[in-house]
């Protein structure tokens, strides 16, 4: 794949040793000029796997914080604009367990003539098995179902236990820009940069909750760093959903909502709703897990 030297990636990680290896070497084997992560406070060996791979591949970088508080943006905007001023023109954000399904060269070749522009892609949701109740790679590589995106699931209906959280569907943000920006939180806007938005719409490979364990994390770790810079109860509204599930004792109401049983459908709140059967985020995995283990001879 050719290298893109205009575009980089930027992300926030935390706590994510099983997938960002994988992470990293999708946004390399798609071509970026530079991958660079923040890794916000980690304690399971995320910033230690990304530091190896830095120490063997220029066009990763990696530094680390430490705040009690989820900073996201702030942090996202800081890199961002960085890299801007370092020289890259593209900038890509994306969560650690965001796959955007776009090459770097297919980028750089339609914003060649445009200046500044934000560009957008959409999640589609990539579901586990039930089984996965662990962190493993094994379950990563075996991932075959994405969920259908249902008019339907929003907040109200989500936070009734009456859709799953995998058939909602947001929008992220990309951008070309000369000048500073400010990013929202989550990466769903830019409060400060290019107003114009091209028409055409990515895809993000989505795996919001990999195993079972990830939903307690999200709960008991996450939560209480998003909850102090709340303002309203709409924002980061899932996070609060998860935490008081997980309190109330509806951690196994989530995850059945939430994974693929042995018949590919999710159980939500006792109605059965089938998956789609798509290998393409499992193709990715594979191929991700290829590139850095062949490449780098690190394994994963």
């Amino acid at each position: 794949m050719r290298v893109a030297r205009n575009l980089a990636g930027v992300c926030v990680v935390r706590n994510a040793r099983d997938l960002i290896g994988l992470v990293c070497g999708h946004y390399l084997r798609i071509g970026l000029g530079h991958v660079r992560f923040i890794d916000d406070g980690s304690s399971d060996g995320t910033y230690e796997l990304l530091s190896r791979l830095a120490r063997k591949e220029k066009r990763i970088s990696v530094s680390r914080v430490s705040n009690a508080e989820f900073r996201q943006a702030e942090l996202i905007s800081e890199v961002a604009n960085e890299l801007l001023r370092s020289g890259f023109s593209i900038i890509l954000p994306f969560d650690s367990d965001e796959f955007w399904n776009v090459s770097g060269a297919v980028l750089e070749k339609r914003y060649a003539r445009s200046p500044q522009i934000m560009f957008r892609g959409q999640w589609i949701n990539f579901v586990p098995s039930e089984r996965a109740t662990n962190p493993q790679q094994l379950h990563l590589l075996c991932i075959k179902h994405s969920a259908p995106i249902l008019d339907d699931a929003d907040e109200d209906t989500i936070t009734t236990f009456k859709r799953p959280f995998v058939c909602f569907t947001t929008w992220k943000i990309g951008f070309k820009a000369v000048s500073p920006v400010e990013l929202g939180v989550g990466q769903h806007a830019l409060n400060k940069g290019p107003k114009e938005c091209d028409s055409i719409r990515y895809q993000i490979f989505h795996l919001p909750f990999r195993n079972r364990s990830e939903l307690i994390k999200r709960a008991l770790d996450h939560e209480p760093r998003r909850a102090p810079l709340r303002n309203s109860p709409h924002d980061s509204w899932q996070s609060h959903f998860h935490r008081e599930a997980v309190l109330a004792g509806r951690t196994d109401d989530l995850w059945r909502a939430n994974s693929a049983d042995g018949n590919g459908l999710l159980n939500c709140n006792g109605e059965s709703i089938a998956l789609n059967r798509d290998h393409r985020l499992q193709t990715i995995i594979l191929k991700s897990y290829a590139h850095v283990a062949l490449r780098y001879r690190v394994l994963l």
